[in-house]
């Protein structure tokens, strides 16, 4: 039964891992990329509704992953005491994983996200863009980037730690 039930978590386990890690990088680097053909007013609103839309559903799934990896490594995994998360090659590797994937989520969503909104909020940022000065815009585009860069480097460890168990 608890075979099962281990399975049935690392299902979810999965599936929520590609609804996170998946759902950022398509937005990313397809949707965002492929708005850029919009002019920039309807690009603004379009990626700005789109992210107030997301957001909750990729922070969700990424709550879920977290929360999931917890069971598989603790109730439905080896671990069963503190020393076991310090002494063994598996609980320093998962103790490594979720703090990543904590830090990770944290990171997206305290200054990935908010960056996100303060750029694409900023109406006259958008009107100077639109008037032949996209300087400012780019720039705060690329400030996205790079920040959003650091969640990108996070699902790549996660994804090798998670190879390597």
């Amino acid at each position: 039964m608890v075979l099962e039930i281990r399975q049935l978590v690392l299902f979810v386990h999965i599936l929520l891992a590609i609804i996170w890690v998946g759902g950022v990088l398509f937005v990313g680097w397809g949707v965002f990329p492929a708005a850029k053909k919009l002019a920039l007013q309807v690009q603004r609103e379009f990626l700005l509704t789109l992210m107030r839309f997301t957001h909750w559903i990729f922070t969700g799934a990424g709550i879920g992953v977290i929360l999931t990896g917890i069971l598989l490594g603790t109730l439905l995994g080896p671990i069963r005491n503190w020393d076991m998360v310090w002494n063994t090659s598996y609980g320093n590797i998962w103790f490594t994983a979720l703090m990543i994937g904590v830090f990770t989520l944290a990171w997206g969503v305290v200054f990935g996200y908010r960056q996100f909104i303060k750029v694409f909020s900023d109406v006259k940022l958008w009107e100077t863009a639109a008037a032949g000065d996209m300087k400012m815009l780019n720039r705060s585009l690329i400030k996205i980037v790079v920040i959003e860069g650091v969640e990108v480097v996070g699902f790549m460890v996660l994804l090798y730690l998670m190879i390597s168990l």
